[in-house]
């Protein structure tokens, strides 16, 4: 995480605004390429890239549609088995009735500083199936680095019914590193 330094300005004066305006303004007008939000295929993750982050990654955001259409969002642990991703959703989060009425979500998983993200657009399925609770629990706590007893642990803490295991159903993924941003 970056860390800003006490009393250093974060806001942009309008002069600076101005100016780099201005700036992308005569770049343009000479033909020149110039960098924009649209144009980021050269910074895409391939497909095995893409699994082995959502797979490795440092953790992800779940995001989903509140009843009052707003939108909601928690941090929650994940695991990858069979090629597929699941999480952990805590009983009490509100992402659970939301997901109940809509299962439409986005999920960003980070790969840490300088590797890059991943958004998973999708819809999730809740999966009651013990068996696959306590595989996706393991799986979860591998990914953490749990040792042996931590995991033994982990299990024996586990809640069943307060804790929901959603199985990610991708439909569509937005990817973005910085390893492939050459710099000059």
């Amino acid at each position: 995480m970056t860390s800003v330094e006490p009393g250093r300005r974060l806001e942009a004066t309008e002069e600076e605004v101005a100016y780099w305006v201005e700036r992308k303004r005569d770049r343009v007008a000479k033909g020149e390429k110039v960098f924009t939000v649209e144009d980021l295929h050269a910074y895409q993750l391939d497909e095995d890239e893409t699994w082995e982050l959502v797979t490795e990654g440092n953790g992800c955001m779940l995001s989903w549609v509140a009843e009052d259409g707003s939108p909601g969002g928690t941090y929650v642990k994940h695991a990858v088995l069979n090629g597929a991703a699941y999480m952990v959703v805590l009983d009490g989060d509100e992402a659970i009735p939301a997901l109940r009425r809509d299962p439409r979500v986005s999920v960003v998983f980070d790969g840490g500083d300088g590797v890059g993200a991943v958004t998973i657009r999708g819809t999730v399925e809740f999966v009651d199936d013990p068996r696959a609770f306590v595989r996706v629990l393991l799986a979860a706590g591998r990914r953490e680095g749990l040792s042996d007893e931590q995991l033994a642990q982990r299990l024996r803490a586990a809640r069943p019914g307060r804790e929901c295991i959603l199985h990610l159903k991708p439909e569509r993924f937005v990817t973005f590193t910085h390893k492939k941003i050459v710099r000059g």
